[in-house]
């Protein structure tokens, strides 16, 4: 018994181990990348909550290519790609009053010398003013557009990016979104396909702003929506820079500016804000040109979308870094660590609980988890929460498996042992319950079957007591399976007859039916078995039953130590006795009057009699079971209303008129004293001796 505890104990422990094992191995090797779960649990941390591990304040602002500004009395009548004048004044502007950098997100891929007509000169003046201030600017392009050369040769600086690949004010403006689509990461480089290490960029921005180095891994984790950044028109700024300089200073002097479109059909990305309300703006100003300056900030570009033009995404990565509000993935040690220990507790879980337990503990733990994720936030930590909670509750599932593959042996052990003595159902229901075994019962509606093998004192005294156990056992066998095949228990053998139940030990709705159903097969493979035995000049028994429904007390009966499962009460006793009744009417299945209400609308019932049983004062309606009605002869379904008929002037005392009716009527079955005739051959004799008080009934004096 000791033996069996410690190897429990030793069985539960490796698999706990093992399930921790399992659920750092898959935190290993999912590695930083985030899953759309763990996207979607961070993007709610961030709408959660604001905390975070940097300082307050607006270091970026954006100036914004918007539709306002396109649809300007000052800008309409120009393409884009001729906004050079534009951009020179913008640059002068922002230079001349202190801004730290300037990036633009906007590839200037095309040269004035593709454009016949077009003045040369506004690009002239735009390169010198890039040039001028080369130290501060960053062009934007990427791995398919870059800048036209004219622009590159006026960003080059001769002396800091000597032998570099690629001037420091060009840098990659692409972004790659995670799994799901969302644009969380942001990198300091890329790495182009010959080798070479190309900033991003947010990353170049930076370097011209001297302001922190970009860290290799961050996330954008913004503590409000992506366009609250201070966000300005850009007509609004050119206005400005004419008519009021000192407003320019004011609200752009040390600030890194980005320039890019926010318009609702271009450059859109999605982003980790999305369940975060967003901003809203101040009155536009957009109109005819006047003498006064206005610098409202923009609200949400597009109120019904759930993306941000992609410049933002840029100017937020440089805020963060400028802010230090910097938010890492959990180095992957402490990841393995975490669902290590989640695999723990969902083992655990799912060996000491019930299944629904279980699964609440889980739930406990995942909420644990997130709420860990929401604490880890302000100290700059991403707590991935999908490989740990995914390791709880797979460590759950697995310890699950694992106790049933040990309860199924134990269980199999138990049915092994036991089903060569006991009927397989109460081998199961002792298996399958952790009670520990004690005497007493409960109360079940059940149905009994009592069934005799008919002839085995005659074939007793033929044969000897080999072939006798050997043909009685084979012919209880064939009412056994049919009992088991209808759902029935056998309780026990006694000598040549089988007591059944149905309805108990496992609950059945339909006990009568399925009880009547076992009754008519076990006969017909009796009989046949016994016309083959006869034909081969073999032993063999016919068989006798007694059917009755009602209530019982089934349960452990006997003896501390040593129990039986089986039914008692006054339904059992009355299914006994009518076990010997088919004797005496020349049928072989009768059944008792709750047995024939449960049955009557699938088979074929006749009314016996009423008799008085041994040991019973009171008497009882019997009824001969004819056939299921699904399968019945017009013969068998015609019989009843001829019998019942002779049965009605029989309890009225016409004995005559009773004796002539039940000669008249041919049994639909093979018997060599049939019901009708034996109730004939009872008239005759009551016709000779007329009782004193006539009441209907027979008094059966015999078990």
């Amino acid at each position: 018994m000791l033996r069996q505890v410690l190897a429990t104990r030793y069985y539960r422990v490796a698999v706990t181990l093992a399930a921790a094992a399992l659920a750092a191995a898959a935190s290993l090797v999912t590695g930083s990348r985030m899953s759309a779960i763990d996207g979607l649990l961070y993007d709610l941390s961030l709408a959660a909550t604001d905390r975070r591990p940097g300082t307050d304040g607006e270091p970026v602002a954006v100036i914004a290519i918007d539709s306002d500004s396109l649809d300007s009395p000052e800008l309409a009548a120009t393409p884009v790609v001729f906004f050079t004048e534009s951009w020179t004044k913008l640059v002068g502007g922002l230079t001349d009053n202190s801004v730290r950098a300037i990036g633009f997100d906007v590839i200037f891929k095309f040269s004035a010398s593709l454009f016949p007509g077009f003045d040369k000169q506004q690009e002239l003046d735009f390169r010198s003013a890039i040039a001028k201030a080369r130290d501060r600017i960053v062009l934007a392009r990427t791995t398919r557009d870059a800048p036209a050369f004219p622009f590159i040769g006026a960003i080059y600086d001769p002396i800091a990016d000597a032998g570099k690949a690629s001037p420091g004010g060009i840098a990659y403006a692409e972004i790659f979104p995670d799994a799901d689509g969302v644009q969380r990461q942001m990198r300091p480089a890329i790495v182009s396909a010959g080798g070479d290490v190309l900033p991003t960029l947010a990353a170049a921005i930076l370097t011209r702003a001297q302001g922190p180095a970009m860290p290799s891994t961050m996330l954008l984790a913004p503590a409000g929506p992506l366009e609250a950044i201070p966000t300005y028109r850009l007509i609004d700024v050119l206005r400005c820079i004419d008519r009021d300089p000192a407003a320019i200073r004011q609200t752009f002097a040390g600030k890194i500016v980005l320039v890019g479109t926010n318009l609702a059909s271009e450059d859109r990305k999605r982003a980790p804000d999305r369940f975060m309300p967003p901003p809203e703006g101040r009155a536009s100003s957009v109109g005819a040109p006047g003498a006064d300056c206005s610098l409202p900030r923009l609200g949400a570009s597009d109120w019904e979308s759930q993306t941000v033009p992609g410049v933002f995404a840029h100017a937020a990565a440089v805020e963060e870094v400028m802010t230090g509000n910097l938010v890492r993935p959990l180095p992957l040690v402490g990841r393995a660590v975490t669902a290590a220990l989640a695999g723990v507790v969902g083992a655990v879980c799912g060996f000491l609980l019930s299944p629904l337990l279980a699964a609440a503990g889980v739930a406990l733990l995942v909420v644990a988890l997130f709420g860990i994720a929401l604490l880890a936030l302000p100290l700059g930590f991403w707590f991935p929460v999908a490989v740990p909670a995914g390791g709880g509750a797979g460590a759950m599932v697995l310890a699950y498996v694992a106790r049933f593959v040990a309860e199924e042996r134990r269980r199999r052990r138990v049915q092994h042992a036991f089903s060569q003595y006991i009927s397989p159902f109460v081998v199961n229901a002792l298996a399958e319950s952790d009670a520990e075994l004690r005497l007493g019962g409960e109360p079940r509606q059940v149905t009994l079957m009592f069934a005799d093998l008919s002839g085995f004192t005659a074939l007793s005294s033929r044969v000897g007591p080999e072939v006798l156990t050997e043909v009685t056992n084979q012919y209880l066998g064939l009412l056994v399976a049919e009992v088991e095949r209808t759902g029935g228990y056998v309780d026990k053998f006694i000598g040549d007859a089988v007591m059944a139940v149905w309805g108990a030990p496992v609950p059945d709705l339909d006990h009568a039916v399925h009880g009547a159903e076992a009754a008519l097969a076990g006969l017909a493979v009796v009989l046949r078995a016994k016309q083959e035995a006869d034909a081969a000049g073999r032993p063999g028994y016919s068989v006798k039953m007694g059917l009755n429904t009602g209530p019982a007390v089934v349960g452990n009966v006997g003896a501390p130590g040593r129990y039986n499962y089986t039914a008692i009460g006054e339904t059992v006793n009355i299914a006994a006795r009518l076990e010997g009744v088919p004797d005496d009417y020349g049928c072989k299945i009768v059944v008792g009057e709750e047995t024939r209400r449960a049955i009557a609308e699938h088979f074929v019932l006749c009314e016996l009699d009423w008799i008085k049983v041994k040991g019973k004062d009171q008497a009882i309606r019997i009824y001969d079971l004819i056939a299921a009605k699904s399968t019945a002869s017009p013969a068998e379904l015609a019989y009843p209303a001829q019998y019942e008929a002779a049965l009605a002037r029989y309890r009225a005392g016409d004995f005559a008129a009773a004796d002539a009716a039940w000669r008249a009527i041919a049994y639909p079955h093979a018997a060599p004293h049939p019901p009708p005739a034996v109730m004939a051959a009872r008239c005759v004799e009551l016709k000779a001796n007329p009782p004193a008080a006539w009441d209907g009934v027979f008094v059966k004096t015999t078990k």
